[in-house]
C-alpha cells in the first residue's frame, strides 16, 4: 500500500545512494563434512516458497519479515523494457486517455518496490602460451546473485511513499526542459497526483510521457560491500572480485499512442537507430518533441536514516550487518562451490540448508575421531590418510585459489 490519502514526505532530485550497475540455488559442496544430510541441489527454476506472486495490495502480517520472499512487478499492458529491465515503456492507450486509470497504475506499482539484488562477481586471468603466441582468457570462478528486496517493505503489499514535485524544484512539468511551471499548487496536497495525471491527460501534445520514478534511500552499500570482500578474502580468494548492487524495474515511462512512441519503444527498432548510429539525429528530435512529466516518485528507505547517521537509525527490516551475517557462511560456501547464478539467485532455503550443516558441524567438532577397525596396519593407514589430507588442506589455503596465471 501506499502512504495514506494526503501523506506525502519533501522531494529530493538525487537519491542518497548511489546505483549500482546493473539462482533457487545451486549447492555444489565438495568440502562438506556431513554425507547424512545434503544441502538442496541445484535448480534452473525459482523455488516456488520463496517466488509467490502477489495478486493483490494487501499486506500479510503473518510472514517473518526476516525471511527473504518476492513478489514480482505486475506486468504492464503494451510494454517493453531494457536489457536489464531497469526501465519499463508502455504505451497503453488508457493511461493517456483516463486521469483516473493512469493514477490508479501508479499507485498500483508503487506498492511494489524495485527487484533489488546483491551481486558478487569473481573472476581471474589464464595465460596460456604456443611458441610465441600469447592468450588471456577470462575465467568466471563465480556469479553469485542474492535478491534482497524484502528489505526495502515490512511486509508484502507495503510499498513506497508517493513523493510528489514541490512547487520549489525545477523538473518536467509537460515541458521540454526543467522549468518550475506550470503548478498544482492551487488543488489539495492529496490530489496532487490525480491533478498531475489529469494535467498529463488534457495535454494536447501530440507526443507525451508520463514517468514514475521507484528510488532506494538510506542504504549502506559501502559497508555491505566491505563486509562482503572480507567473507570472500577469508576463502582464500586470490582473484578479481566485484560488488554490485543492480536494480531492475527502477523506472515506469507511459507513452502516449501514436506511430512515433510506437517504434521508441520497439526493441528491434531500437537495436537498428543503435547499429546504425541513426539514434544521433533520432535523439535530439525526440527530445524537442517531447512533453514531459516527471513529477512523482516511490520511495523506499531501508532505514529511517542514512548511513553515518547510526545512533538511532532503524532498519526497516533488518541492518546490513545482521543480514550479512545471516548470510555469510551461505555466500563463502557458494563461492567456494564455484556458483555460477547467471539465470536464478540463491534462495532462502540455500542459506537455511547451510545453517543446519554449520550447526551440525558445530556439534561433531571440527576434527571427528578416527574409525576403528581392530587392525593395527588398517587403523595406521587411516591415521595417516588422515594426517595427509590435513596437510594437503593446509597446504591449499596457504596456496590460496583463483589466482591469475
Amino acid at each position: 500500500m501506499v502512504t495514506k490519502k494526503g501523506e506525502h514526505i519533501p522531494y529530493r532530485d538525487e537519491p542518497e545512494r548511489d546505483d549500482a550497475a546493473s539462482m533457487s540455488s545451486a549447492v555444489l559442496l565438495g568440502d562438506i563434512d556431513f554425507p547424512d544430510e545434503e544441502l538442496p541441489a541445484y535448480e534452473d527454476t525459482p523455488s516456488q516458497s520463496s517466488y509467490m506472486p502477489n495478486t493483490s495490495a494487501t499486506p500479510s502480517h503473518n510472514v517473518d519479515p526476516h525471511m527473504s520472499w518476492y513478489c514480482p512487478v505486475p506486468d504492464l499492458p503494451f510494454s517493453s523494457h531494457d536489457i536489464g529491465t531497469r526501465e519499463i515503456r508502455t504505451r497503453f492507450p488508457n493511461y493517456s486517455t483516463s486521469a483516473s486509470t493512469l493514477e490508479a497504475m501508479i499507485r498500483e506499482q508503487a506498492s511494489y518496490p524495485p527487484t533489488y539484488y546483491v551481486q558478487l562477481h569473481g573472476t581471474h586471468t589464464e595465460t596460456r602460451r604456443q611458441g610465441n603466441k600469447e592468450t588471456k582468457d577470462k575465467i568466471n570462478d563465480f556469479l553469485i546473485l542474492i535478491n534482497i528486496t524484502h528489505l526495502l517493505t515490512p511486509g508484502r503489499g507495503l510499498g513506497g511513499k508517493l513523493e510528489l514535485l514541490p512547487d520549489n524544484k525545477r523538473g518536467y512539468r509537460g515541458t521540454r526542459f526543467p522549468s518550475l511551471n506550470p503548478s498544482v499548487s492551487d488543488v489539495e496536497e492529496a490530489d496532487e497526483l490525480r491533478a498531475w495525471c489529469e494535467k498529463y491527460v488534457a495535454d494536447s501534445s501530440g507526443w507525451k510521457s508520463f514517468t514514475l520514478k521507484r528510488e532506494i534511500r538510506n542504504h549502506d552499500c559501502k559497508k555491505l560491500e566491505q563486509l562482503l570482500r572480507s567473507a570472500i578474502q577469508e576463502t582464500n580468494y586470490r582473484g578479481h572480485l566485484s560488488v554490485d548492487f543492480p536494480i531492475s524495474h527502477q523506472t515506469v515511462v507511459v507513452y502516449s499512442p501514436g506511430i512515433i512512441n510506437q517504434w521508441r519503444i520497439t526493441i528491434w527498432i531500437r537495436w537498428v537507430f543503435y547499429l546504425t548510429f541513426l539514434w544521433i539525429l533520432s535523439w535530439p528530435f525526440l527530445f524537442f518533441i517531447t512533453s514531459r512529466y516527471s513529477v512523482v516518485k516511490a520511495i523506499y528507505q531501508y532505514a529511517d536514516k542514512p548511513p553515518g547517521d547510526d545512533v538511532g537509525r532503524k532498519p526497516t527490516v533488518m541492518s546490513e550487518i545482521e543480514w550479512y551475517h545471516r548470510w555469510e557462511s551461505a555466500i563463502k560456501r557458494a563461492a567456494l562451490a564455484r556458483m555460477v547464478s547467471k539465470d536464478n539467485n540463491l534462495s532462502e532455503e540455500y542459506r537455511i540448508a547451510t545453517a543446519r550443516a554449520d550447526e551440525r558441524g558445530n556439534q561433531m567438532g571440527a576434527n571427528p575421531q578416527v574409525p576403528s577397525t581392530g587392525n593395527a596396519f588398517a587403523d595406521g593407514a587411516f591415521s595417516l590418510l588422515g594426517q595427509g589430507l590435513r596437510v594437503a588442506e593446509g597446504y591449499n589455503n596457504a596456496r590460496g585459489w583463483g589466482y591469475d596465471t
